[in-house]
């Protein structure tokens, strides 16, 4: 070995030699950083085996005798920050060459590498993968300085004592110090590095924002900010608003507004989310949900605002959009003309419209969100606006009306005060129903009136206009009509022919207006004399007049004529133009008996004008009967003469 370097320029060269090799361990890791692992293990061990060399190659003496150096420092240091493996190939090149370099002290030497190396170790696992920090540092750096010691109890006899008493507390500071100071340095690097990639990710976070962030001073201006917020002030980059303000880039009156907002966040001392409307220059408008935080330092003084903005304008659109459709759908709701309303699944009442309960003014005040419809169907049978419902029959009206809730189908309701609803009724999701109820009342009342009216169309349709008997259609309807149900019944169909005697003349002698005059007071007498709501008149054609009398018997048809033939006497027109003197009729009769077959009805109409012929050939003014067509006239429906 050479001659040891007792000076303080031996301690120098050790710090110095510990010293550039943190530097080169810290500033290498940026580029070593992206090597594989395995090789820069490898390089740090390389590093850490050749600096312990090096420190064992310039050992300086702390006391006249004893000669010592730090290479403890940076083994124990390998093993702390590098890890196991590269503490373990320190350690070992470090012991191999302390063994090489012989004399009586290697054993002590062998055994403080190891020392070094297990306390590196150790601390090491101990940080559990974190990274360490300035208190770590102090109490790793009094375990590297006291597991200096140990060496010294394996000298030979007679020299660890006064070695121990010479230099052990000198070699514990030294150790302790140099730690400690190689340490902090790696540990301050370490952070430096740590918070510049921090920076970096957070740089890269905020400029990659769709949001604007910015941080503005407490006199408003800028002192950063990310792209966003430069493309949302229309800036030329985020570096372009350093140093400005808002009245820099937005109208007066819209930077004072935010200016204002700013001062009472650093007023109150407390982040504020609010929105607020944007104006540029340019006359283009925008909405921004604004927060905004102070920023403080260390002692928590606000040093200024860090804003976060975000561009709402597409949502306030769709609001305003949403309220001005949520607004028209209330007016139309309002003011339409029918009732609506809406059920949920469970029968409850969840809308409604003003005219749905217009509808219902004796229930009106339950017909409110929540309420149940059976409870309305109740309390309409209760309060008397629904009726035509048994009082013993009202819960299972209820059943049924309610059962018909959640199925498609239009009802028509009448209610008490004689109006009439129809509903329409549809399911909708999730089980709830629609219904939509329009008043019918005048469509209604309309549909009565024309129902009258074509009833009257149609009796005006079957009715001579000049007698007001049945007119020839209708008298054919008639007669076939009771031909059929007498076939069924076996009843008599009997049927009288009527003629006015003479009429030609007496509408030549008194004018067609008298004539007129005397059919319509004939059919007045005709139809008095047939006296049941069964017999049917009607005028068959000309002064002709006919009368149909179901369930009548011959003689009784007969009877009936005779009675009409004498009621025209008693009228006692005047007729010049008569043998008679005044106004007669001839009349024909004929029967239908039991057992007649389609077509037999033509027969009796037939023989009832043959019996009317026979009447006026025999002198007019008389009731010719004719002969049954069927011989038979069961006495099943026979109404004898008298009845008549």
């Amino acid at each position: 070995m050479d001659v040891a370097n007792t000076s303080w320029s031996g301690l120098l060269a050790n710090l110095a030699i510990i010293a550039i090799l943190i530097s080169v361990w810290t500033h290498s890791q940026e580029l070593t950083g992206r090597w594989p692992r395995q090789v820069y293990l490898a390089l740090l061990a390389a590093m850490t085996s050749g600096g312990t060399i090096a420190l064992m190659n310039l050992p300086f003496e702390i006391q006249p005798g004893v000669i010592t150096d730090l290479r403890t420092t940076l083994i124990a240091l390998s093993g702390f920050l590098g890890g196991p493996v590269v503490g373990v190939a320190t350690g070992i090149v470090t012991a191999l060459y302390r063994f090489h370099l012989g004399g009586i002290g290697w054993p002590a030497g062998v055994v403080g590498v190891t020392v070094a190396t297990c306390v590196g170790i150790g601390g090491h696992l101990l940080l559990r993968g974190r990274s360490p920090n300035r208190r770590d540092v102090f109490v790793f750096a009094t375990a590297a300085a006291t597991g200096g010691l140990v060496g010294f109890f394996f000298l030979p006899d007679g020299i660890w004592q006064p070695a121990i008493t010479k230099a052990g507390l000198p070699t514990v500071a030294l150790i302790f110090v140099s730690t400690v100071i190689a340490g902090l340095a790696i540990v301050q690097e370490n952070r430096r590095r740590e918070t510049a990639s921090a920076n970096l990710i957070y740089r890269a976070i905020i400029d990659s924002l769709p949001d604007s962030l910015n941080a503005k001073d407490l006199d408003g201006r800028f002192t950063a900010a990310n792209p966003r917020t430069a493309e949302l002030m229309m800036a030329e980059s985020p570096q372009a608003l350093v140093g400005r303000t808002d009245f820099d880039f937005y109208p007066p009156d819209t930077a004072k507004a935010f200016r204002d907002d700013e001062d009472k966040v650093i007023a109150g001392g407390e982040a504020m989310t609010i929105e607020q409307r944007l104006v540029h220059r340019d006359g283009s408008k925008a909405w921004l949900s604004t927060m905004k935080v102070p920023l403080r330092d260390d002692a928590g003084k606000i040093i200024g605002l860090i804003t976060h903005n975000r561009d709402i304008t597409d949502r306030k659109l769709l609001e305003d959009e949403y309220a001005e459709s949520q607004r028209r759908l209330s007016d139309a709701l309002t003011f339409m003309a029918d009732g609506l309303v809406m059920f949920d699944k469970n029968e409850r009442l969840v809308f409604c419209n003003e005219q749905y309960r217009t509808l219902f003014p004796k229930t009106a005040d339950l017909r409110v969100p929540g309420t149940q419809f059976r409870d309305l169907l109740r309390a309409t049978i209760e309060r008397g606006e629904q009726g035509g419902v048994e009082a013993g029959k009202i819960e299972e009206w209820i059943d049924r009306v309610a059962a018909s809730l959640g199925k498609a189908g239009d009802q028509e309701i009448q209610l008490v005060d004689g109006r009439w609803l129809h509903a329409r009724v549809r399911p909708i999701a999730d089980g709830a129903s629609l219904s939509v109820i329009s008043d019918i009342t005048h469509q209604k009342q309309a549909e009565a009136s024309l129902s009258e009216l074509n009833e009257r169309l149609e009796a005006l349709a079957r009715t001579d206009a000049l007698t007001g008997l049945l007119n020839r259609r209708a008298f054919d309807e008639a007669l076939e009509h009771e031909f059929r149900r007498g076939a069924r019944t076996a009843a008599p169909l009997s049927l009288l022919m009527i003629d006015v005697d003479h009429f030609k003349a007496f509408n030549d002698t008194y004018g067609h207006p008298a004539g007129d005059d005397c059919l319509r007071k004939l059919a007045q007498c005709l139809q008095q004399t047939i006296k049941r709501p069964a017999d049917t008149a009607a005028r068959y054609g000309g002064e002709e007049l006919a009368a149909i009398l179901p369930d009548t018997s011959p003689e009784g048809a007969v009877l009936l004529a005779e009675d009409f033939r004498n009621a025209v006497r008693e009228l006692a027109i005047p007729h010049s133009g008569s043998d008679k003197g005044i106004v007669t009729v001839s009349i024909g009769v004929s029967t239908l008996g039991r057992g007649n077959t389609i077509g037999a009805h033509d027969d009796l109409v037939h023989r009832a004008d043959e019996a009317l012929y026979a009447a006026k050939e025999a002198g007019r003014d008389r009731v010719q009967g004719g002969r049954p067509t069927l011989a038979a006239v069961g006495t099943a429906g026979r109404a004898a003469a008298s009845s008549r």
